[in-house]
């Protein structure tokens, strides 16, 4: 499946796309600001917004920088 199509990814989908691991992803999602949404018991993560969101954090842009 194209993951680039897909709005929402999954913790899994969204580590493979962006690089990062499963286990900083699931730090990230409990992270104040990060644009996830709770689906039962899945996180789903507003892939466009969180590219966006994660270029603010290593530019310094975005308020506090996230620990992960």
């Amino acid at each position: 499946m194209l993951y680039e199509q897909k709005i929402l990814l999954t913790v899994k989908e969204f580590a493979k796309v962006s690089g990062l691991g499963e286990t900083c992803i699931r730090n990230l999602v409990r992270v104040d600001g990060f644009p996830v949404l709770k689906n039962g018991r899945k996180y789903m993560i507003h892939r466009q917004a969180a590219d966006k969101w994660l270029e603010e954090q290593a530019k310094g842009t975005g308020g506090h920088r996230a620990a992960v």
